[in-house]
């Protein structure tokens, strides 16, 4: 196979146009696109279609409709539904009907190339080297001695068949480390098979994990493979592992202690020789002692536990990602910007990045986007608003004093909006002529001369 061809269904011209835009750098992809659900059905049954995307609406059958008709004519296919606007019984009926992804945002551009490449794995199993570069993993930027280590550690047991957690705050590359792990193992040139737990509904998880039978349940037109057996003797990456529902982890523990899945509707257990990385943005110790996460489970995937510290933890790599970014943008909408003041590296290093690197990602492709010339000035920024929830639970202790606890909450503002003193006054109340009064009485009790 020297192409993969990819059907792109959309009523909407501009929905097509963008998907095009982001995929048409793939040589390896052959592009077809049409308005009409009748002219996909033609298309698919005139030529050998191996992908195929649909919007949820259409003309005159729906997204899911034309998948079901779509899987019957290619049963081996790669189907996805998408929608601004999906509701979880959209996301129901469109899997019950065949479609193996559903999109709730296709304007997103990470999203689809994260979806795309998932398809691209899945209908390439034997011909892994045919994922072009721009799909493959981004790298891991480091030079903090923290994470230099941990990524030794992940290279040293990436080889071996144990269970990996990776833990870490939203943001911070979990996802960038599970690919580093099945890139440096003996699994490398086998499917990496990612699943967002928290992206299904209940109903279809079990569905997806270990895949169903004919007649399975109403709607379940044809069998479907599950992640594990799609998988192979690759990688099986379960993200956000702590908002799967109860009765499904015990299953899923089953399932990595006999190394066999079960599909829905059979009596007959399947092999499985996948590895299993799974990902929580938080502690699972506590969801266990919080009675929503086995226990059981939690030691079957902590073998070898990796965390990644927050970005804030790693002031000197914020120099490193932030060219790397500026370079990457710069490249890819055809800018000249090339380097970044000295000015706004200060402010970027100085910066909390309660986001951590997806929020600078985020900063510096705005800024490359918004700003001209050849150097990212400060005033190309826009930074995001902060969470209002970070500072409503400043650190107070019993005991402390009314006045004590005002000028704590007062610091903890200005840190969380880098010291801008317009943004603190206005979250706070105040004005900003009252905000300079007590700072300079704070100033003045620590024997500063005030402002």
């Amino acid at each position: 196979m020297d192409t993969i061809t990819v059907l792109l269904v959309a009523s909407n011209p501009t929905m097509c146009d963008h998907l095009t835009g982001i995929l048409q750098a793939n040589d390896k992809l052959r592009l077809e696109s049409c308005s009409s659900a009748q002219k996909a059905l033609k298309l698919i049954k005139s030529q050998r279609i191996q992908i195929v995307y649909s919007d949820l609406q259409n003309d005159e059958m729906s997204g899911v409709a034309l998948v079901q008709k779509a899987k019957q004519i290619m049963p081996d296919g790669y189907c996805m539904v998408g929608s601004t606007t999906g509701t979880a019984q959209d996301v129901i009926l469109a899997m019950q009907a065949g479609a193996d992804e559903f999109i709730i945002d296709p304007y997103d551009r990470e999203l689809i190339e994260n979806t795309f490449e998932k398809a691209i794995l899945d209908v390439t199993k034997q011909q892994p080297s045919i994922v072009n570069q721009q799909f493959l993993p981004k790298k891991i930027i480091t030079q903090e001695k923290a994470l230099t280590s941990m990524l030794d550690i992940a290279k040293k047991v990436a080889p071996s068949t144990a269970s990996i957690l990776i833990t870490g705050e939203s943001g911070t590359g979990k996802e960038l480390l599970a690919s580093f792990i099945h890139q440096n193992s003996n699994r490398s040139n086998e499917p990496y098979v990612a699943l967002n737990c928290a992206a299904l509904p209940e109903q279809l998880a079990e569905s997806e994990l270990f895949g169903h039978e004919k007649g399975a349940f109403t709607g379940a037109i044809s069998r479907k493979i599950g992640k594990f057996e799609s998988a192979g003797k690759g990688t099986v990456v379960l993200d956000e592992i702590t908002e799967m529902a109860m009765p499904l982890q015990a299953k899923l523990l089953r399932a990595l202690q006999e190394r066999e899945i079960v599909r829905l509707g059979s009596n007959r257990s399947v092999s499985i020789d996948a590895r299993v990385v799974a990902i929580s943005n938080r502690s699972i110790k506590k969801a266990v002692q919080d009675g929503i996460f086995r226990e059981d489970l939690f030691y079957r995937l902590n073998v070898i536990p990796l965390t990644i510290p927050p970005l804030r933890e790693r002031k000197n790599d914020i120099p490193l990602l932030a060219d790397y970014f500026l370079q990457r943008f710069s490249a890819q909408n055809g800018k000249s910007m090339s380097s970044i003041s000295d000015e706004t590296m200060d402010f970027l290093v100085k910066h909390s990045w309660p986001g951590n690197v997806r929020e600078l990602e985020n900063v510096i492709q705005r800024g490359v986007l918004i700003g001209s010339g050849d150097v990212l000035l400060k005033e190309h920024l826009i930074m995001e608003e902060p969470v209002r929830a970070a500072i409503e639970t400043p650190q107070f202790s019993v005991g402390m004093t009314v006045r004590e606890m005002e000028k704590t909450l007062i610091f903890n503002t200005l840190e969380s909006v880098n010291d801008n003193r317009t943004h603190a006054a206005k979250m706070l109340g105040i004005s900003i002529r009252t905000l300079r009064n007590k700072l300079n009485e704070y100033r003045e009790e620590m024997g500063i001369s005030a402002e």
